[in-house]
């Protein structure tokens, strides 16, 4: 395709297409004219970002809203960024630790995006099912209400068909093959 003849103008292309979205800019930190990819660029090149401030302009956190409500964001730690929940965090600050994975941490308030230390409540993982669990309403034929009697017939049976099912798979791997 031959080149434009046209002075190069705005937003058009090298080729002359009238195809951009923004118009060039100039660099903040070294006064160059650059053609910005995103609407938010002020820099030319991840050098001259870098030199602002000493090369030391590295946010420590940054945080967002996830698609399921919780405030999360990438923190700056001795090891690098890590991504976390912010309710997470903020217990992981109070207690001085990080957080093991069977450590829940329970919104009091039931709102997400509370994240105040008075809210927030470690729990084990058994505790938290149990505590929202415990509001559940469950569908027809969900929850049994069973007699003791017949709870311990069913746990019964249920243990005997497990021991015979295993007896059988034992009893095909110790049979000779022929």
């Amino acid at each position: 395709m031959p080149r434009a003849e046209t002075p190069y103008s705005g937003l058009a292309d090298t080729w002359g297409r009238q195809n951009r979205k923004l118009h060039n800019k100039s660099c903040a930190e070294c006064g160059s004219d650059f053609r910005p990819r995103r609407a938010g660029a002020s820099y030319c090149s991840r050098p001259c970002a870098r030199k602002k401030n000493g090369g030391q302009n590295v946010q420590l956190q940054t945080w967002w809203v996830n698609s399921k409500g919780y405030i999360e964001g990438r923190v700056l730690t001795a090891q690098g960024h890590r991504r976390v929940k912010q309710h997470r965090f903020v217990m992981e600050c109070h207690l001085g630790r990080l957080l093991r994975e069977d450590e829940h941490v329970h919104h009091r308030n039931g709102v997400k995006s509370d994240n105040q230390l008075d809210n927030l409540e470690l729990l084990s993982s058994s505790q938290h099912t149990r505590e929202h669990n415990s509001e559940r309403v469950y569908r027809r034929g969900y929850k049994l209400n069973l007699s003791a009697a017949e709870r311990g017939r069913r746990s019964e049976r249920m243990a005997r068909r497990h021991s015979d099912n295993r007896a059988a798979a034992l009893a095909k791997v110790e049979a000779p093959r022929g």
